[in-house]
């Protein structure tokens, strides 16, 4: 085996063993994103309703931005 060949085969395995440590990395990250995807869409609910209540009792509640 070529002094090439080697060190390709190094790489190699270098990049499997940093897929395996991302990995679990990775799917928290999805998941992290995924519930602030959920919170978002909660906040912008209770936003709109806030706002709907603000113009039913002529209360102008301030703008969350």
């Amino acid at each position: 085996m070529d002094e090439r060949a080697l060190l390709e085969a190094i790489g190699q395995m270098m990049d499997e063993k940093f897929d395996q440590k991302l990995q679990p990395i990775i799917e928290r990250l999805d998941k992290l994103e995924e519930s602030n995807e959920e919170v978002r869409d909660g906040v912008n609910a209770l936003l709109e309703w806030a706002e709907e209540c603000g113009n039913v009792i002529k209360f102008p509640l301030p703008k969350v931005k």
